[in-house]
């Protein structure tokens, strides 16, 4: 489990560093070495509720209580490889792509070593860590922005990944890597706009235009199985049932897809055979916006599940979701619970 990066909070580690961290990083915002985000600005609370079958209640949808600016204009901000923003020597959460670690705070970097350009903009984000980051809170922003003043600056641990690069080449988006710290004299922050991943159907339409998909007809009675086989996570491992779940879809008539290779280009060749979807929890699931899909079978560690999956499928059109824990289950119990929702849903294949 990961103690560093995206950190795992199911660790002791990674709680005991949390703790220790905390009153240190509560003090140093006191003594005005760093601007954390305001109550104002993070308090929650919830709207819509989705109903979901299976092992979790209904789900209701976070919005800010107070609105979020659509971006902020601010002078000589100095931007760093890792995302990190800071304003006359401060670290400033609200410009940052994270919440900054004690030593980014205590070290700030110096103006005579940073890159002057002219004019550009950074984009708030939560967690920039893994694919499902990317897309759910960096990605949406960018495509329900439409005053990116050019160039998009990209912190350089996220340029490294092929996904990203992929992504703003489709966009279209002129960017610039911060590979070193940068000064940018005028810059546009663009704010993050929603808690965590609670996508709307706005939302999803706008990833749908922004990418020029066009999600087929599925058809009728066809059933997949988005496996992880062993796929390394850039969060948490987290380990399924894929080998036994590929045996009981393939047993039903459905197919197998193995989610390693869940390029876009890919999820546009399966669209037509996902009318319903069976999958292991995890940032594939966002393939349902490349196709009508029906339904959803979702398989989730008791211990990590977030339902930002279940939001961005409503979105979608998806009309039917379940999801069962895997915990105490054998291969048996897990046929069962798979056939019980298939049968819920009307989607019970003909072998």
């Amino acid at each position: 489990m990961k103690i560093v990066g995206n950190l795992d909070w199911r660790h002791p580690l990674v709680r005991l560093r949390m703790a220790v961290a905390g009153p240190i990083q509560n003090a140093l915002a006191l003594a005005g070495r760093w601007e954390p985000l305001s109550k104002a600005e993070t308090t929650t609370h919830q709207t819509d509720g989705i109903s979901v079958d299976g092992d979790r209640p209904t789900q209701h949808r976070l919005v800010y209580s107070n609105p979020r600016q659509e971006f902020i204009d601010a002078d000589n901000i100095t931007y760093t490889p890792n995302g990190i923003a800071y304003e006359n020597g401060k670290c400033i959460t609200r410009y940052s792509l994270r919440t900054p670690s004690t030593a980014e705070i205590l070290s700030p970097p110096t103006m005579g070593d940073a890159k002057n350009i002219p004019a550009g903009t950074i984009v708030e984000t939560e967690t920039p860590y893994t694919y499902g980051d990317w897309v759910g809170d960096y990605v949406r922003t960018l495509i329900n922005a439409d005053k990116i003043i050019s160039p998009l600056i990209l912190p350089a641990f996220l340029a490294s990944k092929t996904y990203v690069v992929r992504d703003l080449k489709a966009l279209r988006i002129e960017y610039i890597i911060a590979d070193e710290t940068i000064c940018i004299e005028k810059a546009r922050i663009l704010r993050k706009q929603i808690p965590s991943y609670y996508w709307g159907p706005r939302d999803v339409a706008a990833f749908q235009k922004a990418f020029a998909i066009t999600p087929p007809p599925a058809r009728p009675g066809s059933l997949i199985y988005l496996a992880r086989f062993d796929t390394q996570s850039e969060a948490a491992q987290r380990h399924y049932p894929s080998e036994a779940v590929a045996e009981i879809v393939e047993a039903l008539g459905g197919k197998v897809f193995d989610t390693r290779n869940a390029s876009p280009e890919e999820f546009d060749r399966i669209a037509p055979e996902m009318e319903t979807v069976i999958a292991d929890q995890g940032s594939a699931l966002f393939g349902v916006m490349h196709s009508q899909t029906q339904g959803v079978i979702e398989l989730a560690q008791d211990d990590w599940w977030h339902n930002a999956n279940l939001f961005i499928a409503n979105g979608a059109g998806v009309k039917n979701y379940a999801v069962i824990h895997l915990q105490g289950k054998d291969d048996a119990t897990l046929r069962k619970r798979i056939e019980r929702h298939l049968q819920a849903f009307n989607a019970m294949p003909s072998v």
